[in-house]
């Protein structure tokens, strides 16, 4: 470990003379125990230096610091010391929207394998790693009542620490041994599965001066012997590497290549299902006489599939499209999704879930954009990155995908996205690098196309360089189905296991092409071990040997709820002129137009789709294609049923506006017309246009000329062009809603939920302000064939609002963009830099009359001459009352600070002069604030 030998608070250059962090390189343990410094308050002044030498030699592993108060106006000097030493940073408070905060803080040196979040207010879960071993720590503040079934849901039998005030009742409805109370009997500090556990009360000194130590206790947690036996690998004890370590050196050749291509899990040709296949899209036999459980995997871009309803009796969510995620800028929705199709694989005895999707929308005719979570890094890497979580705390393996750029759906199995390094680490691999270290998925999934010429299951920058030595990957890279086209080749890349290549691949690659590589010394014998390994490790951390899926009902009004939550949150609200929604009471005359809106919300083709409900299937059956990538889905949630629901009062009716002169003079006798306007689109093809289809702007026309007072209801892929815009007062956005997308809809038309929604991409006036105006080869039977590139270098880094900003073009609306039924006010912005840390607090008031829910945006305007002029670095949702005020606290990313240096694989923070702009979308200011920042190396 490198020192300092400047107080903390007195450099901000103290990371540049340090160490990677420890997920980078976390040291062995070098005493067989656990061992946890606690302190009571953060000390009044901090040396990194001081405190580093005594760490060291203490051998500690995590500090606990209770009684921390994390003020809105300066960066935490406990996560500056955290930065300095190159360890994890991780606080946990009961009120997580409050600016002035007071709570908990933890700093580990050890690798973070899981971890719970703003779901679990006042408490919090570690899953440590110290390089032989696994330990559950917990941390408590506050709520007992949570800590039982969080400790049930995590531990899976790791030895385990709880720290903080909890009673021993609490402690021991929570699994742990009142009898191993460590420390002063008047606190609460409980371990379970330790050889031993002892304590000791030390001084900690943390800075030179006559007065710089503060009291601390030590806590040494001995661990217990291996259990050894005929199965050390299922020593729950041992971290997840070293059992996978054990199992590996007693399989045979044939185990192993076993474990490296799945088959498809729906059966070949028409054929029966593979023995033992649950159904549906991989399945990889288990090993009966080694304890190694099948792989079950499902496909899960929105819910858990099951193709033609081929499980008899399983139904699952279908949760709102992606960009209806992105659009809520809300961690906690899209880590309740998440968990919603983790809990429901789970309950359909699947293991993994190809799930985690955060592929960056570069263009709105990408055919597969409702599956991803728009146009910026950051947003699309926190949000996938939390649904992530939440499928993995389910006990399911969850991917991340598709690795990479894979942003266009045309020729997706050949074509080549060229891009220069520095730009495609500062986008589409950022967003995947802020996904990996949020959500911490136990396989990355490598994507169809070339990338540089290079398929992406060949590419051993992105699978090795990047992915495995740099960002420390531990799991394993599966492919697409049909993304294999070599054995030797793939493997000595990175790919570690072939997905359903007897159906999707000319051959399968894994099997016998392999076994000669291997056989023959071109693929070393230790690479076979770590493609096993890694497969292995990855099933043990998560859960699948000693927590096995059970087969069982899903909880239908839960999984409503947390869909229903993510419609009314992720909705939005584009245009509401002269305030026509919500609708009042005095409109007593509606008329719904158009989109099937009688039965249900339309939703994507492809893999994604959940055809089977807690509703039924499809509610308008029959509509083109019916075949793959179809059938087009119609989720049985109708929007005209839930506003009869909502407004008994009135009378609404519906016309199917087939006919625009026959919806039109029904819109002319209604108060007012709602025209629903679909858009489908599917895996494997791209959008010919951002046009709606089937003559629907020629009905929205229509129907505003005869009413005045018309709101459209877009249920589409992503933007389209508006050209009836003037005509009509009120737009709201729905994207793909699901299974309560009607509920949802009439929800936020009436007020009874005030849209919050804001927008995850850019929404341009027509294709002539895009990067590329035409494609060729898009659409279904296109005139023109696909090119063999795509030529992102013309935009580079610059996407979406960064490239209207860099072009000086002005969008249809801006990435940000949303509306409410009420107004919000910021005062007193005030920016604080600590080193890589910049910190924004800004007093937000609601002023208007209803309830809702604002997301202050924070950009970083680059130095004039920068190739990307505007980054978004930070963001905060926050919920007030009429009248109600709040400072909030808005932490900067520090990579959005940064750039990438390809020469030295670095983010630099070049030194000069910024600004930081408060804004309510990417070109709307409210509020700038000049920034000076130092030149360094973000650690």
């Amino acid at each position: 470990m490198k020192t300092i030998s400047k107080p903390l608070a007195l450099t901000a250059a103290i990371a540049l003379s340090l160490s990677a962090s420890a997920w980078a390189a976390a040291p062995a343990a070098t005493t067989d125990a656990f061992t946890v410094l606690t302190l009571e308050q953060t000390p009044g002044e901090l040396d990194a230096a001081v405190v580093a030498a005594q760490l060291e030699q203490l051998q500690v592993d995590a500090v606990t610091v209770r009684n921390v108060e994390r003020r809105s106006d300066r960066v935490d000097p406990l996560q500056g010391l955290a930065d300095a030493l190159g360890y994890h940073y991780r606080f946990v408070t009961a009120d997580p929207a409050a600016a002035q905060q007071t709570g908990s803080v933890v700093l580990t040196r050890l690798p973070i394998e899981a971890e719970s979040g703003t779901e679990q207010p006042s408490l919090n879960y570690l899953r440590l790693n110290d390089g032989r071993h696994v330990v559950a720590l917990y941390t408590s503040a506050a709520d007992a009542a949570a800590l039982p079934p969080l400790v049930t849901g995590s531990r899976l039998g790791a030895p385990a620490v709880l720290l903080g005030a909890v009673s021993a009742d609490a402690a021991t409805t929570a699994g742990f041994d009142p009898s191993r109370v460590a420390l002063e009997a008047n606190e609460s500090y409980f371990s379970d599965g330790f050889q031993s556990a002892t304590s000791a009360a030390i001084k900690l000194r943390t800075h030179d001066g006559k007065k710089g130590t503060t009291a601390a206790t030590l806590l040494t947690l001995g661990y217990t012997a291996p259990v050894g036996g005929d199965t050390p690998w299922m020593d729950t004890g041992l971290n997840a590497d070293a059992r996978a370590k054990a199992l590996v050196a007693q399989m045979t050749v044939d185990e192993k290549f076993q474990m490296l291509h799945s088959y498809f899990g729906l059966g070949k040709d028409g054929g029966p299902l593979p023995e033992g296949a649950v159904g549906s899209a991989g399945f990889v036999p288990g090993v009966p006489r080694l304890g190694i459980p099948a792989q079950q995997s499902a496909d899960a871009g929105v819910g858990v599939t099951n193709p033609g309803g081929l499980r008899k009796g399983d139904h699952a969510t279908a949760m709102p499209s992606g960009p209806s995620t992105a659009s809520s800028w809300n961690p906690d929705i899209a880590f309740a999704g998440g968990a919603t199709m983790g809990r429901e694989a789970w309950q359909q005895r699947f293991n993994i879930l190809l799930a985690g999707s955060v592929n960056l929308q570069r263009d709105p005719r990408n055919g597969r954009n409702f599956e991803y979570a728009g146009e910026d890094p950051l947003l699309a890497g926190v949000l996938v990155g939390e649904s992530i979580r939440g499928v993995q705390s389910q006990h399911v393996i969850s991917t991340m995908k598709h690795f990479a750029l894979n942003d266009m759906e045309t020729s997706r199995n050949f074509h080549s996205a060229e891009i220069g390094e520095q730009a495609m680490r500062e986008s589409d691999l950022l967003a995947f690098e802020i996904a990996m270290d949020i959500g911490k998925p136990g396989s990355a999934m490598c994507s169809y196309n070339r990338i540089n010429g290079t398929y992406g299951c060949e590419h051993d920058y992105l699978m090795n360089e990047v992915l495995k030595q740099e960002w420390k990957f531990p799991g394993f890279v599966m492919s697409d189905w049909g993304g294999v086209h070599s054995g030797s080749k793939a493997a000595l890349a990175g790919l570690d296991q072939q997905s359903a290549g007897e159906v999707f691949d000319k051959a399968v690659y894994f099997d016998e092409p392999l076994r000669l590589a291997v056989a023959g010394g071109v693929v070393p014998q230790a690479r076979l071990d770590d493609m096993v390994g890694r497969i292995l490790r990855t099933m043990f951390a998560h859960g699948n040997f000693d927590l096995p899926p059970v087969h069982e009902p899903i909880d239908d009004e839960a999984g409503f709820l947390a869909a229903q939550r993510t419609v009314e949150e992720g909705s939005v609200l584009l245009r509401n002129a002269d305030d026509l929604l919500p609708l009042g009471k005095d409109v007593q005359r509606i008329v719904i137009i158009g989109g099937h809106a009688d039965k249900g919300v339309i939703g994507g083709g492809g893999s994604s789709m959940v055809g089977w409900t807690a509703r039924g299937t499809n509610a308008v059956p029959g509509v083109m294609p019916t075949t793959w990538p179809g059938p087009v889905i119609f989720h049985p949630s109708s929007p005209l049923e839930a506003l009869r629901a909502e407004r008994p009062d009135a009378r609404i009716d519906y016309v199917d506006g087939r006919d625009v002169a026959a919806a039109a003079r029904a819109a002319a006798a209604a108060d007012v017309a709602i025209v629903f306007a679909t858009q489908w689109s599917a895996e494997s093809v791209d959008l010919p246009h951002m046009q709606l289809p089937d003559n629907q702007d020629a009905l929205i026309a229509g129907v505003a000329k005869a009413n005045p007072k018309t709101v459209v209801v877009l249920e589409t892929n992503g933007p389209v062009e508006l050209p009836w815009l003037q005509q009509v007062p009120a737009i709201l956005q729905a994207w793909y809603p699901g299974i309560r997308g009607g509920e949802g809809i009439a929800a936020l038309l009436t007020g009874k939920v005030n849209p919050s929604g804001r927008l995850p991409v850019t929404w341009p006036v027509d294709v002539s302000q895009l990067p590329r105006p035409h494609v060729n080869g898009l659409g279904f039977n296109p005139k023109n064939k696909p090119d063999d590139t795509i030529d992102y270098d013309i935009e580079g880094a610059n996407v979406g609002y960064k490239w209207f900003a860099a072009k000086g073009l002005t969008p249809q609306y801006a990435f940000g963009h949303g509306l409410s039924y009420t107004s919000f006010g910021y005062d007193n912005l005030t920016v604080v830099v600590e080193g890589q840390r910049v910190v924004a607090s800004v007093d937000v008031r609601n002023t208007g009359k209803v309830a809702g829910a604002d997301v202050p945006q924070l950009y970083l305007q680059l130095p004039q001459g920068s190739t990307t002029p505007i980054r978004l670095i930070g963001f905060q949702k926050v919920t007030l009352q009429p009248g109600e005020s709040r400072r909030i606290r808005i932490e900067a990313e520090p990579k959005t600070l940064a750039s990438f240096d390809t020469a030295d694989k670095q983010w630099k923070i070049a030194g000069g002069q910024y600004e930081v702009q408060l804004s309510r979308a990417a070109n709307a200011p409210v509020q700038r604030v000049p920034l000076e920042l130092a030149g360094q190396v973000v650690r």
